[in-house]
């Protein structure tokens, strides 16, 4: 079930994953929660470190 809990966010993330692997390089990723709450103020505190989480779970193993 965890894992389908996670393909789950990550579909529903994809918008917030893609802005974040953009910004991946630029930034320290662990500025990351703030950056998205800059740009999407409806996005709550615990919400943006969530996506964030997600997002660098999904980088672990990958070769991106």
């Amino acid at each position: 079930m965890q894992t389908e809990k996670n393909t789950n966010n990550t579909n529903e993330y994809k918008p917030y994953f893609d802005l974040l692997d953009t910004m991946q390089g630029g930034m320290n990723m662990y500025g990351a929660p703030a950056m998205l709450r800059e740009l999407f103020p409806k996005l709550a505190k615990r919400e943006a470190m969530d996506i964030t989480t997600a997002w660098m779970k999904s980088k672990v193993g990958s070769d991106e």
